[in-house]
């Protein structure tokens, strides 16, 4: 077996990511990611799996410093492996990607998010299971039910608002806004719901990249909603979204997912990605418990991945690196 770095061209790699990967976040192993997290300021390698000359495992490794402690390696919602061929001519439920051999001198640790549960099993000597990066918890609804279908899927009050949203005039725009046009209603929700932005030239670099778009709500000339979109392998995922404290009780939100749906459904998009909702035991002090009300209000599967851990490559200088953050945490 053997590790190869930069060895595909952008068609392999995307082909291979769209056959073998997950479900949910499928879009954070794409090419296109990979090249506008190079714009955003990462550093990032795309590291290839062989055995026996057969291509086993991809993996874009996203590399993070920090400060007073070297570097780590982060994979997104990957590696994506096939199964590994057994002795016995069979193939073993769920590759291991070989991630102790993505050892350097500068990486503390290696982060990874297997894709499945089979990639969960046999893990490598010391892996911690660590706080989420992505969201383990998700729902998809499936696009390729009629529009009456998935209306009737969605809870009443969910439909319900979406007609208060067409009486009371609200018009959607897709890929048709600029960031500037919209930051002013991603700040008010990060103020009023308490949650951290990227920079603004973050999103920019997003969408004028075109691995993402804007669409929003409007009624007359205040935008009530806007949200940023990813289209990846037959999945529209819905990344970020924010609504104004201006005219709440038209149901903005509403409308604007609404009509994401049947857009997407119109360009062929089979499946729609609400990037994560609270755990369906989940206590109603979660912070994503309204979010998550909102979102299952349309209707979908609940999908579940395993979570986030970390390879740990230099145990002494990890446990440092984790009580440093405990204090830092506790400080603020």
């Amino acid at each position: 077996m053997q590790l190869i770095h930069n060895s595909l061209q952008k068609s392999e790699w995307d082909a291979f990511v769209l056959k073998h990967g997950p479900r949910s976040g499928l879009f954070l192993q794409s090419w296109n990611w990979g090249e506008f997290q190079k714009d955003a300021g990462e550093k990032v390698d795309r590291v290839v799996w062989m055995v026996n000359g057969d291509l086993r495992a991809v993996a874009q490794v996203i590399h993070k410093n920090i400060s007073g402690f070297g570097s780590y390696a982060y994979i997104p919602r990957g590696p994506i492996t096939l199964p590994l061929p057994s002795s016995r001519g069979e193939h073993e439920r769920g590759a291991t990607f070989p991630l102790s051999d993505m050892n350097t001198e500068e990486n503390m640790f290696v982060r990874f998010e297997p894709a499945s549960e089979g990639q969960a099993q046999g893990l490598p000597p010391r892996t911690q299971n660590v706080s989420d990066i992505q969201p383990a918890h998700t729902l998809i609804t499936d696009l390729s039910q009629t529009e009456e279908q998935l209306l009737s899927g969605m809870h009443e009050k969910t439909r319900y608002n979406i007609r208060l949203a067409e009486k009371k005039g609200v018009q959607i725009e897709i890929k048709a806004a600029s960031i500037d046009d919209v930051w002013h209603v991603f700040e008010m929700t990060s103020s009023r719901d308490e949650f951290r932005l990227h920079g603004k030239e973050y999103y920019r670099k997003m969408i004028e990249s075109g691995v993402a778009f804007l669409a929003i709500a409007k009624q007359e000339d205040d935008i009530l909603a806007a949200n940023i979109m990813m289209d990846f392998g037959g999945v529209r995922t819905y990344l970020h979204g924010a609504s104004s404290n201006v005219k709440r009780n038209f149901m903005g939100p509403y409308l604007l997912h609404w009509e994401l749906m049947k857009n997407a459904k119109a360009n062929g998009i089979q499946s729609y990605d609400w990037w994560g909702v609270a755990p369906v035991d989940a206590l109603s002090t979660h912070p994503w418990a309204g979010i998550s009300r909102f979102k299952r209000g349309f209707g979908g599967e609940e999908v579940e991945y395993p979570g986030t851990f970390d390879v740990v490559i230099h145990p002494i200088k990890y446990q440092l690196y984790q009580f440093v953050r405990m204090i830092r945490r506790r400080m603020k």
